[in-house]
């Protein structure tokens, strides 16, 4: 047999691995006595999976990747594209793409590497038929994702356009560089769909679109904090944002939130905040891990979860320079990504309501190979210990084989907020 016929068939068992899955997760989530069949949308989001056709039949929009949530929403919904963040929790995928990259390298991208080559066609491409890919450069795995994706023998068919992210927030000239790469971005967009000007009618629509979303979503986020939702489905809905229109999502979380407020606050147990690197379905590991160990999960500052939203987008001048000015400065001194230098409010956001006394500690997960948040983690285990806090650091990968040392390690941590 050929190499290319022994890599189709490896594809085709490792598809049908990640189906199988996915499929599990999802019947396990809907096997919980918590589930409600207003979920069920967001379920069956996730498990269709990220498909650029499949969304954009869905939405009825060319879909555009984004490799990050740096990259402002409401634009790409202003120039009718459906925005989607690429991003990969499934364990099968991410041995697929694994002996080609290196040992100790972001998970998560590897898992995202390795979905894209189960969608490779035998014509080559990306595999995933996104009619742009856009790259904020965060991390240096991001940087470095064009070439980690050559490797496992994706090429990039759709414009590629790079977002420069300077990694100063409080400087003047930082803001202002950032300001014109967001106009970079509309000049991109207007050569994508073929327009002269920026639709500066549809971006106002589209900003309050999200910002519909943000409201309902802090409407969640609240009662994540009383109890009502459980961290598992606060994050199951979540990750399900990019999947479909931003109004369709919202207005289904709106006809969930009353089946949440009409339950029962769950027992009694210690309130604690998870921080660190994102958790995407279906590696729903962590959550599930807190929940066996006794602990309550009602904060967490994860970009795939609480932080999907950087806040409401505000401006009193409509004009384009006004918009685009407001929405660099809000996706850019809104993020709290760790890969940012000055970063002491992002510490202070963790810090400030782990002093409260309903919350009784920090769960800290770091990804191996995700180095910023691992880094973050040692100054913020000596000013939390020092403010008298508990925390625990936990490194994990994309395997289930630490489940029972994590889940031991927790239940200790359980005890010691007693």
């Amino acid at each position: 047999m050929s190499d290319a016929g022994r890599q189709g068939r490896l594809r085709d068992k490792t598809r049908e691995k990640r189906d199988e899955e996915v499929r599990l997760e999802a019947e396990a989530l809907k096997a919980r006595p918590d589930h409600f069949p207003e979920l069920d949308y967001f379920l069956e989001l996730l498990a269709a999976g990220p498909r650029a056709e499949v969304i954009a039949r869905r939405t009825g929009r060319p879909a555009a990747a984004l490799l990050c949530l740096q990259a402002p929403l409401e634009l790409f919904h202003a120039y009718g594209l459906q925005p989607f963040k690429i991003f990969g929790g499934s364990q099968t995928a991410a041995r697929l793409s694994a002996p080609l990259l290196p040992a100790v390298m972001c998970p998560m991208l590897r898992s995202a590497l390795g979905a894209l080559q189960l969608d490779l066609g035998p014509a080559g491409g990306d595999g995933a038929g996104f009619a742009a890919w856009v790259l904020p450069t965060t991390c240096d795995w991001a940087v470095k994702f064009p070439e980690m994706a050559e490797i496992c023998g994706l090429t990039f068919t759709a414009p590629l356009h790079r977002l420069e992210l300077p990694h100063l927030k409080d400087r003047p000239e930082s803001q202002e560089r950032w300001l014109e790469e967001i106009y970079g971005l509309k000049n991109f967009l207007n050569r994508l769909t073929g327009r002269k000007k920026m639709p500066r009618s549809e971006l106002v629509n589209s900003l309050a679109v999200y910002q519909r979303a943000w409201r309902i979503f802090g409407e969640l986020t609240d009662l994540k904090r009383r109890g009502l939702v459980p961290g598992v489905w606060a994050l199951v809905i979540s990750n399900a944002f990019f999947f479909d229109l931003a109004e369709r999502w919202t207005a289904h979380l709106k006809a969930a939130l009353p089946r949440f407020r009409e339950g029962r606050a769950r027992p009694e147990r210690p309130a604690v905040f998870l921080a660190g690197s994102p958790v995407f379905f279906p590696n729903l590991k962590m959550p599930r891990l807190l929940e066996e160990a006794g602990l309550a999960l009602v904060m967490d500052d994860l970009c795939s979860s609480e932080r999907l939203f950087p806040g409401a987008v505000h401006y009193d001048d409509p004009s384009e320079h006004g918009l685009l000015k407001a929405l660099a400065q809000r996706y850019h001194q809104g993020c709290l990504c760790p890969t940012f230098a000055d970063n002491d409010r992002r510490v202070n956001n963790i810090i400030s309501p782990a002093r409260k006394n309903w919350l009784r500690g920090v769960v800290y997960q770091v990804l191996k190979g995700c180095h910023p948040f691992d880094l973050e983690s040692l100054g913020l285990e000596r000013r939390l210990k020092a403010e008298g806090l508990k925390f625990i650091r936990l490194e994990t990968d994309y395997t289930a084989e630490d489940g029972p040392n994590l889940l031991t390690r927790l239940e200790a941590f359980r005890g010691s907020l007693a």
